[in-house]
C-alpha cells in the first residue's frame, strides 16, 4: 500500500475497536458459553456425551475461535497503526507479541478439530475402541488448553507493552494505561502457575478468578478507549 493511501491512525482506532468488539463477545461464546460447559478434563465419556448431544453448537464454537484467530491479526496490525507514532520499535514489539500468540491459538484450534474427529467416529477413528476414543478426544481437548496458556503468555507480554506506549504516551487516562499492565501480569502469573504447579488443577478456580476479571475489564476498557479515539471523544 502507498504511503499516501495508508490507514490513519484514527481510522485504524475506529476498526481496531469494532474488531475488538466482535472478538470478545466471539471469544466469550466460544470459550465460556460452549467450550467450558461441554468439557470436563476429569470425565471423558461425559466429555464426548456432551460433544456428541450438540455437534452443532460445538462446530459453531469452533468456528468463533477460527473468527477470533483471523480478527487477532488484524487487531495486531491496527494497534501497530496507532501505537507507531509513539515508538515504533515497542509498537511492532507489542504487534509481534500479539501475532505470536495468535500463531498458538491457531493451533491450539487444530486440536478441537483432532477432538471432533475423533468424537464423530469418522475414518480410522472408528478402528479405536470406544473408550480409548473418549481418552485420546480429552487429551487434545486438555492439549488445547495446554497451547492456548502457552500463547496466553506471550498475550500477556504484548498487554504490558501496551500498557507502557499508552502510559508514556499519555494518549489515555492513567487507569486505561494501566489495565493492560494488570491483565499482563495475571496472564502472566496463569501460565507460570499452569507450568510449573503439579496440582494446577486444585487451584485451576482460584487462577481463573484472578484472571477472568481483569481480562473481561481490560478487553471491555480498550475496546471502549479505541472507538472513542477513532470517533474523535
Amino acid at each position: 500500500m502507498p504511503p499516501g493511501n495508508e490507514i490513519s491512525p484514527r481510522r485504524a482506532a475506529l476498526l481496531a475497536g469494532i474488531a475488538y468488539a466482535v472478538l470478545f463477545a466471539l471469544a466469550l461464546f466460544a470459550n465460556f458459553a460452549v467450550r467450558e460447559q461441554m468439557v470436563d478434563l476429569d470425565d471423558a465419556a461425559a466429555t464426548v456425551d456432551n460433544i456428541t448431544g450438540s455437534p452443532t453448537l460445538f462446530r459453531l464454537a469452533m468456528l468463533a475461535f477460527l473468527v477470533v484467530f483471523v480478527l487477532d491479526v488484524a487487531i495486531a496490525w491496527l494497534l501497530h497503526l496507532v501505537f507507531r507514532p509513539y515508538g515504533e520499535r515497542r509498537s511492532l514489539l507489542s504487534a509481534w507479541f500479539r501475532l505470536t500468540y495468535t500463531v498458538f491459538l491457531g493451533v491450539a484450534l487444530v486440536f478441537l478439530f483432532a477432538a471432533l474427529r475423533l468424537v464423530e467416529v469418522d475414518g480410522f477413528s472408528a478402528a479405536i475402541d470406544q473408550e480409548s476414543r473418549d481418552a485420546l478426544a480429552l487429551l487434545a481437548l486438555d492439549a488445547f488448553n495446554a497451547t492456548w496458556m502457552v500463547g496466553l503468555a506471550l498475550f500477556g507480554l504484548h498487554l504490558v507493552v501496551v500498557a507502557r506506549i499508552l502510559w508514556s504516551s499519555r494518549i489515555a487516562p492513567r487507569w486505561v494505561a494501566a489495565a493492560p499492565a494488570i491483565a499482563g501480569a495475571v496472564y502472566l502469573i496463569d501460565s507460570v502457575g499452569y507450568t510449573v504447579l503439579n496440582d494446577y488443577a486444585a487451584y485451576e478456580n482460584v487462577f481463573a478468578a484472578i484472571v477472568v476479571l481483569p481480562a473481561i475489564v481490560t478487553e471491555g476498557t480498550l475496546t471502549v478507549w479505541l472507538l472513542r479515539r477513532g470517533l474523535g471523544r
